[in-house]
């Protein structure tokens, strides 16, 4: 049996899918607000849990008798301390603690890649710090730092290119990333589970394209078939926008924190992971795009 929390996000569901196709028993725990985004996890199959990060009570009722346990959490739109704090490094750790208690044989955790200087975004030291815990537990871990995806450039774009005819980068738009797809992701999790090569590890992910953000707008545009204006914004600009708008929204700084952290250098060697892993072959952001418009 293998337990995932946040599985009705867009990582998570993509791993159930693919776990289910390989007729694996699942367990998702499921809050009261994402009733109906967990139905489809409920048609693949996956038994459902209702529960919390929050309650240690229901984690260690969906860890009773896992052998793995996947981790991906996220504070999703709400950027408020408070809820970062817990969908980061508080709700994981309590994860980790009912996994302990239930014996489970490995611990599977989200990270993210880091850029060169990540301590000055406050969700890099929640994620730091629950590395940190994991890794002194004595439960079998393994953790990954999946770049950004390709998904929250072109899924989350195009409706605002839609309605305002440009989209935005933070900075100059010549930082370097290695965005990737969904789908390798999720197959880095699913054949790092028992994998002997993978237990308390920590892997970085990362597409096999080294881009920047103006070139991943190009290409995009190129297989949309349509051009796409690009609004190059000032971050300092940004960041004080952000604490403007703090009394109106909570989350607008966190927000903007999130938006610059997207838009910094992002880069790691897969020689070793991609074997390890099975990702020698991994998903270009023109296929991605053929694929997405295809459908």
């Amino acid at each position: 049996m293998i337990c995932i929390v946040g599985g009705t996000g867009t990582l998570g569901q993509t791993i159930v899918r693919l776990l289910r196709e390989q007729g694996q028993a699942v367990r998702a725990l499921v809050r009261s607000g994402s009733i109906a985004k967990a139905e489809p996890l409920r048609a693949l199959g996956a038994e459902l849990i209702g529960g919390d990060i929050r309650d240690i009570g229901s984690l260690e009722i969906a860890c009773r008798g896992a052998d793995q346990v996947i981790c991906c959490t996220s504070a999703g739109a709400d950027r408020r301390d408070e809820s970062r704090y817990m969908a980061e490094y508080q709700g994981p750790i309590n994860l980790l603690s009912a996994a302990r208690q239930a014996g489970v044989r490995q611990f599977i955790f989200t990270s993210t890649l880091f850029p060169k200087n990540p301590l000055g975004y406050k969700f890099c030291w929640a994620k730091l710090l629950a590395e940190e815990d994991i890794r002194n537990s004595g439960v079998p871990y393994t953790i990954f730092r999946p770049c950004g995806l390709f998904y929250e450039v072109v899924q989350r774009g195009e409706p605002i290119v839609e309605q305002f005819g440009v989209f935005p980068i933070f900075g100059s738009g010549q930082k370097r990333t290695q965005m990737l797809a969904m789908i390798d992701i999720a197959r880095a999790f699913i054949n790092a589970i028992d994998n002997p090569e993978a237990m308390n590890r920590t892997f970085e992910l990362g597409g096999p394209q080294h881009l920047s953000f103006d070139e991943i707008v190009d290409i995009w545009a190129g297989v949309w078939g349509r051009p796409i204006r690009k609004l190059h914004l000032s971050i300092p600009l940004m960041r004080v926008l952000g604490e403007l708008l703090h009394p109106l929204n909570p989350s607008a700084p966190g927000i903007m924190e999130l938006l610059e952290f997207s838009y910094d250098e992002m880069s790691c060697d897969m020689s070793e992971t991609s074997r390890i892993l099975g990702l020698e072959r991994m998903t270009t952001l023109e296929e991605y795009c053929r694929e997405y418009y295809a459908a």
